[in-house]
């Protein structure tokens, strides 16, 4: 798909040509395009997998009907009959992502938005519980058959670098010791990538959140783990004022706390084995820094 394509199909579905078409330079698999017409802007969500988009609209439907301020969808098409893709054209929540306004945030919008946050995920955890674990609609059967299953470290050193290689090695033995607990976590549906992204804010403040193709089933704290990562990787130390007031709202007890900062240094691990070689030096340092903080505390009996 292209410019040129997605400038025709809005065109054909609201009559009129648009005023810009803006590829957006994120999303792992999909491709997504803004776009700007008279009077109004609206996103277009494009795919060649209609799988991708298969429980979508449904789990739009359920979060809008749980209160969360998720974007409507104005059209879809997912049968390639027409365009080479399936697609979504959505309303456009005005504002960017979290982790490009977080840095200017004041404590107190980050803690207005942590609570908001903190709401949305309790509203989605008191969901029926799943039948399996892992990344799938609403609903949908888990294709895990515990969580220990879907989080488990590979038992492979993959660093050359020798304090990375050590870390891992730390890491194992953690989740070893954390084992029997991570077997029996109940399949919580959770929403896995409201973190540093998906989250929308404009002037401090919380627009909308995006980008539902799925939830998780499993323990919620892998969210707030990934979030804590992001945090590091993606804005800074100051930051972390907001993690932290995510942690305060949730109400962590000492066994989560262990938890959550194990899934925080395994998360910052990978970070660094898949983005040390793009990143400059002072962000290693910080990530390597996180790292050590957290295999610290959860390394506390």
């Amino acid at each position: 798909m292209n410019e040129p394509q997605i400038t025709a199909l809005v065109a054909e579905m609201f009559g009129r040509e648009p005023l810009s078409v803006v590829h957006q330079p994120f999303g792992h698999c999909s491709v997504t395009y803004a776009v700007a017409l008279p009077g109004r802007s609206v996103m277009v969500r494009t795919n060649t997998d209609p799988k991708v988009f298969a429980t979508t609209q449904r789990n739009l439907a359920i979060l809008s009907a749980l209160g969360l301020p998720v974007p409507q969808v104005i059209a879809a098409d997912f049968t390639l009959s027409r365009y080479p893709f399936a697609w979504m054209i959505l309303d456009k929540i005005p504002g960017c992502d979290l982790r490009y306004a977080l840095g200017a945030m004041t404590f107190a919008q980050m803690t207005q938005l942590a609570g908001q946050i903190v709401e949305f995920q309790r509203r989605v955890t008191a969901l029926p519980q799943g039948s399996g674990y892992g990344y799938v609609g609403i609903g949908e059967p888990g294709p895990y058959a515990s969580w220990w299953e879907l989080i488990q470290p590979e038992a492979t050193l993959h660093e050359t670098d020798v304090l990375l290689a050590e870390c891992q090695r730390r890491v194992q033995r953690q989740y070893r010791e954390l084992e029997a607990t991570l077997r029996t976590a109940p399949p919580l549906c959770f929403l896995d990538d409201i973190t540093v992204k998906n989250v929308i804010i404009q002037d401090g403040v919380l627009q909308g959140l995006i980008d539902f193709d799925c939830v998780c089933y499993g323990d919620p704290l892998y969210w707030l783990a990934l979030t804590a990562t992001g945090v590091v990787s993606d804005v800074g130390m100051r930051a972390l004022f907001y993690v932290d007031e995510l942690k305060r709202l949730w109400g962590l007890d000492a066994e989560q706390e262990r938890t959550l900062a194990l899934y925080s240094a395994t998360m910052a691990l990978d970070f660094l084995h898949r983005f040390a070689a793009s990143e400059t030096p002072e962000w290693k340092a910080r990530m390597e820094a996180a790292v050590e903080q957290w295999l610290t505390l959860a390394e506390q009996q």
